[in-house]
């Protein structure tokens, strides 16, 4: 009878300290979890790029001497120092997308021409056609920088989001409005120069 409540006693100890130790390790194991550091995982893209090239040698379209034209003209005019023909290459490395905007901003000296008398009217090269994506409009600046970083009093005259690699060519067109009052003694002089910003994603 002795050796039963020994025995029993050892059993019930045993599992008594068996019940602690996991009691204790739980707690540990607890205390550790909670308190770790998060793990930050950092990833670094190299996002893409976007760029404008264009056929003339600087990026600069001016109009000199101009006299005015009605809209149907203006959108047709095809002497090649009437139109500014540029390429938007996009190349997305490791972004999903590019945002991008292309502006314009008045360049060099004061312009004879007020702003609400010139005319700009863009053209995107579809299948090999022209086709119109901006009306024709006045200039119109920024009254501040915007989100993608085209600087204040320039004007947006077309914004776009790539998902693959594409190249495009555009065909930009400006001319004094047939509305403007011109004087023989001021000739009607206006120069912008055509650039583009963009932000990968």
């Amino acid at each position: 009878m002795k050796n039963e409540k020994g025995t029993s006693k050892k059993f019930v100890f045993l599992i008594v300290s068996i019940c602690v130790f996991c009691l204790i390790f739980l707690i540990i194991s607890c205390v550790i979890f909670f308190n770790r550091e998060d793990e930050v995982k950092k990833e670094k893209k190299d996002g893409g790029s976007v760029t404008l090239s264009y056929t003339d040698d600087i990026n600069i379209f001016s109009l000199t001497n101009a006299t005015p034209l009605i809209e149907s003209v203006g959108k047709t005019l095809d002497s090649a120092d009437m139109y500014f023909d540029f390429t938007v290459d996009a190349e997305l490395d490791e972004a999903k997308q590019i945002d991008y905007e292309i502006y314009v901003e008045k360049y060099g000296n004061t312009p004879t021409i007020k702003d609400e008398d010139i005319r700009f009217y863009l053209e995107k090269q579809n299948s090999g056609t022209f086709e119109e994506v901006l009306k024709p409009v006045a200039f119109t600046g920024l009254k501040e920088k915007s989100e993608l970083g085209t600087p204040r009093g320039a004007m947006v005259i077309y914004s776009d989001s790539v998902k693959n690699d594409k190249k495009e060519n555009y065909r930009l067109r400006m001319w004094l409005a047939d509305t403007a009052i011109v004087s023989e003694a001021v000739p009607a002089n206006y120069s912008v120069k055509v650039s583009i910003v963009g932000k990968a994603k």
